[in-house]
């Protein structure tokens, strides 16, 4: 533990700094920031180990925990509650009455029938640190680890960690428990918090340890309000709800953040288990991603689902499987379970698997974001919203709907986008206005021809296409082929120089557009395309970027001539 605070107070003040500094993602938006780090001193003020159910102020003596309080120099109150008999208590902190920001250590493996939760209460303004060391947690009719009452608090990740929440999705706990349908058990002594590790005000989580979390009730790791992911290694898996939620914002500065769900959607039951999420119903709930490593794979659920969508940063790779005939071009009826045991009968419900939804805005600036999903690959949903690729690199698949869907207006102004939709009523890039192409990149190739019409034709970078001789209406994952062929390959050159190149998923297709920089000319004859080039290696999924890349490809003889917007 030598030095581990002296490490905690760096790192959350650095973090502190380069949240509130950053700009520039949007002209109008700031990163939203907590209200500041707890306090760490060079040593935890309070040690628990949950194996023996002791504490320590000095990491030295440890003292047992009993069903009474038993009071400490800081004026804390720890008690391990007694249970009804029918269920464990949790393990109680009450630091009500304490004024200082403290830090808090959790070590050692829990047995069930001792410790069934741990919750540190709080008087709604003193922070707290808490340091996860290795420490083992199941919990029973509880979150393994809550905060209550608003307070803010950073959670310090340190060696191994492992929670696993014990509560069942469709069951009533603590005050949900009165709601529980009677065909249900319900525990009114436990806890619906929203979280196996639930903060209800701003938590950030930091550190150089790992963290893995395992519920089939509500959410992996939840926020009240603000939820930032500093560092530290964080393996999720649900079959309830969410990896990460907070009802405001989630931020992403850094860390390797994995996440396995597994939703229900079926005619007796609806259930979503999302990467990362936020509460929808506010229009400025966001998630940024600034840095890290993200992976994401689910079925019914969606990658991100936030009403803003912000990506500057970080290396991201989801996948999104699902059924779709629930999609909302598909209502249909359901009658079902909630997380919390409610009964709902014959309920109009609707679904779609995207890889990220934001409802009103998804902004993509930098970072390497990669998506494969059942339906839209991107889906900006309001009718007014708006799309903006300005940097980065992200390519998209959607097997049966839209590589990228805005609702409103789609704007590639630069970085780098690669959109394949191969089904024959889908396009890779699709506006409910007009799209928007000034700069950056571009290569996609869709089952549907119907796209072209929206793409603006103002701009001065310009916009090449071919429509296909023929649709595949198909599912054809990339690097497969089809029996009707139009072109599998293409390169351009523009003044004698190769600018160009690009390997199509398949020979079939209904419209491939691309554009680039040194698309200029609104002539088509200012271009040399050619259909059937030789090209031994690629940047990006298929796309020549570097310029050693590009001289690599031969051109051969097979020409065409594209149209041009």
């Amino acid at each position: 533990m030598k030095g581990l605070y002296k490490y905690f107070i760096t790192i959350l003040f650095i973090s502190f700094l380069s949240i509130s500094c950053k700009t520039g993602i949007s002209p109008s938006t700031s990163y939203p920031s907590a209200s500041g780090a707890a306090y760490f001193s060079s040593e935890a003020d309070l040690y628990i180990n949950v194996s023996d159910c002791t504490y320590s102020e000095d990491n030295s003596t440890f003292t047992p925990i009993s069903t009474s309080e038993a009071e400490t120099s800081l004026a804390a109150l720890i008690a391990l509650e007694s249970s009804d008999g029918t269920s464990t208590g949790q393990l109680n902190i009450n630091l009500e009455n304490v004024s200082e920001n403290l830090i808090i250590s959790f070590s050692g493996t829990n047995d069930t029938d001792i410790i069934g939760g741990i919750r540190i209460q709080t008087d709604g303004s003193t922070e707290v640190g808490v340091c996860l060391s290795d420490i083992t947690f199941t919990s029973t009719d509880f979150p393994c680890l809550e905060i209550t009452k608003g307070a803010p608090a950073s959670v310090m990740l340190e060696g191994s960690n492992t929670f696993t929440d014990g509560r069942k999705f469709g069951y009533g706990y603590g005050d949900s428990a009165s709601t529980c349908a009677s065909s249900r058990i319900a525990n009114a002594n436990g806890s619906d918090s929203k979280g196996s590790l639930y903060c209800k005000g701003s938590m950030t989580i930091c550190g150089d340890g790992s963290l893995s979390v395992t519920q089939a009730y509500k959410n992996c790791i939840a926020s009240k309000a603000l939820l930032t992911i500093d560092g530290g290694s964080l393996t999720l898996t649900s079959d309830g709800k969410n990896g990460l939620y907070a009802d405001s914002s989630v931020v992403i500065n850094d860390g390797t953040i994995s996440f396995s769900g597994e939703g229900d959607i079926s005619s007796s039951s609806f259930r979503k288990a999302s990467g990362i999420a936020t509460e929808t119903d506010d229009s400025t709930s966001s998630v940024y991603i600034n840095g890290g490593q993200i992976n994401i794979s689910t079925y019914n659920g969606k990658g991100i689902h936030s009403s803003l969508v912000y990506i500057s940063g970080g290396t991201n790779t989801l996948s999104v499987d699902g059924v779709t005939n629930y999609t909302n071009d598909s209502q249909k009826t359901a009658s079902y379970y909630d997380a919390d045991g409610t009964y709902y009968s014959s309920q109009s419900v609707t679904f779609a698997a995207e890889g990220i939804e934001g409802a009103s805005l998804v902004n993509i600036s930098g970072g390497s974001t990669s998506i494969e999903a059942t339906d839209d690959g991107i889906n900006v949903s309001d009718s007014s919203a708006s799309f903006y690729l300005k940097g980065g690199r992200i390519y998209v698949y959607s097997a049966k709907g839209d590589g990228i869907d805005c609702n409103g207006n789609l704007y590639i102004q630069d970085g780098v986008a690669v959109s394949y939709a191969p089904t024959g009523s889908e396009d890779s890039f699709d506006s409910g206005s007009k799209i928007y192409v000034s700069g950056g990149i571009i290569a996609g190739t869709s089952g549907s021809s119907m796209a072209i019409s929206e793409y603006n034709t103002s701009g001065s970078q310009k916009i090449l296409y071919f429509s296909g001789s023929s649709s595949s209406g198909g599912n054809n994952r990339p690097g497969s082929s089809s029996s009707s062929s139009s072109f599998s390959n293409v390169a351009v050159q523009v003044s004698s120089e190769t600018v160009y190149a690009y390997s199509l998923p398949a020979s079939s297709f209904g419209l491939f557009v691309m554009s680039c920089p040194s698309f200029t000319s609104s002539s088509s004859s200012s271009y040399s395309v050619y259909t059937s080039p030789t090209i031994p290696s690629s940047d990006f999924n298929g796309l020549c970027l570097e310029e050693d890349t590009l001289e690599n490809v031969t051109l051969g003889s097979s020409k065409s001539t594209p149209s041009v917007k």
